[in-house]
């Protein structure tokens, strides 16, 4: 039975930045155009009651609300103080526990936001790619000017009310920033969470013309990042998302992100106008391409898993190529992120264009989890560390 557990709600669907590599405004999707700047209360309301009959009905032990744009800030302190208020005393009546967080640029963050976030228990993510010199290569202002100054003023903002950015930093991974320089930026910064992010990419519109039927240059690179990581002996250590994630696969465990993993992906998106629609990455296969013709505002969340792009999203880690179904590392990958298999030819029916970076990177942390397994077990392991040649040759 298909499950919504985790909400994104774009509350605004204009930005104040203007970052060139952006799924939503600069990657061919101009549906935005269409929308309210704001999402209304009309709107919100209705959010809140169909997440909460979802809910209740799917007997949810949990739910989270993510909040994001656009520049979610935009909408204003009184809009997310209405919300949250709302939210949590119509999932207290059903007994559900229910968590916030949210994705901002950072920019308009000042000690005002700090302890509204503060006070209302939001877990905060903000989006910066390293760097002054790399940041403002692409997360600029729509006159061109670099935001790192006024992210890491955000980032200092957050640090200095005493909240530890529990959501993270979210970083797009440029080829041309040297992993250990950056690695060592942001323990500087005094990141405790991070996330390194593929550029998004697929057959039909890869980025910057990759060659991913040769190439592992973001393997090579993420390889470079993790042994700066693994092998840093401070007391100190920041968490890697997509480490961590790659870990809890080989292990068996768990993986929280949508873009690993063999489980059923469990999140939707929410419009400015209500419109239910699948993760919105998948705008850059097309304009108006998650658009499914369903609204909070006239359907239930239910509705919305009739829909067949919101119903391969769900299932996109079981439902794979016949090439990605025979790969040994396929219960860790689960075929890589939907937007990134997307071709012309073939639609969603490809691996990822990013796999042969996927295999070499989470074969890198398996020789390295093997490694480690080996000084606590006595006698042999019954797992053998392998070459990137060597795995694959295995399919």
């Amino acid at each position: 039975m298909a499950t919504c557990s985790y909400l994104v709600i774009k509350v605004s669907s204009r930005c104040n930045l203007n970052c060139t590599y952006c799924y939503m405004y600069n990657l061919g999707d101009m549906t935005y155009k269409n929308q309210p700047k704001v999402m209304s209360d009309e709107v919100a309301d209705a959010v809140i009651q169909k997440a909460a009959a979802h809910a209740y009905e799917r007997k949810l032990k949990k739910f989270q609300m993510s909040f994001h744009g656009g520049e979610p800030l935009l909408a204003g302190m009184n809009f997310f103080e209405n919300f949250i208020r709302k939210a949590r005393n119509v999932f207290s009546s059903y007994n559900i526990p229910l968590n916030f967080s949210i994705q901002t640029n950072g920019i308009l963050l000042n000690q005002e936001w700090c302890d509204f976030f503060n006070e209302h228990k939001v877990a905060i993510g903000i989006s910066l790619d390293g760097n002054e010199t790399t940041n403002d290569k692409n997360r600029v202002y729509h006159n061109g000017k670099g935001s790192y100054k006024d992210v890491v003023k955000g980032i200092k903002a957050l640090q200095h009310s005493g909240h530890n950015l529990s959501g993270g930093i979210l970083t797009v991974i440029d080829l041309e920033t040297d992993p250990a320089d950056l690695y060592r930026h942001f323990k500087e910064l005094d990141i405790v969470y991070l996330d390194l992010l593929f550029p998004d990419s697929n057959y039909a519109h890869p980025y910057l013309e990759y060659q991913w039927a040769t190439s592992t240059a973001y393997a090579d690179w993420l390889i470079r990042f993790y042994d700066a990581w693994y092998y840093d002996t401070d007391q100190y250590r920041p968490k890697i998302r997509l480490f961590e994630n790659i870990s809890h696969g080989i292990v068996g465990r768990y993986q929280s992100s949508d873009f690993l993993g063999n489980h059923e992906n469990q999140v939707l998106v929410i419009e400015t106008d209500g419109n239910i629609e699948p993760v919105d990455v998948l705008k850059i296969c097309g304009d108006g391409f998650t658009k499914q013709g369903v609204n909070v505002l006239t359907h239930s969340i239910e509705d919305s898993f009739s829909k067949d792009l919101i119903k391969l999203y769900n299932q996109s880690h079981l439902v794979l190529h016949e090439k990605c179904q025979r790969c040994p590392v396929q219960n860790i990958c689960g075929g890589g992120y939907l937007p990134h298999r997307y071709s012309n030819e073939n639609e969603f029916d490809n691996p990822s264009i990013y796999c042969r970076d996927l295999m070499k990177i989470i074969n890198h942390i398996r020789n390295r989890v093997v490694e480690k397994i080996s000084t606590y077990v006595d006698g042999e392991v019954p797992y053998k560390q392998m070459s990137f040649e060597e795995l694959e040759e295995c399919f």
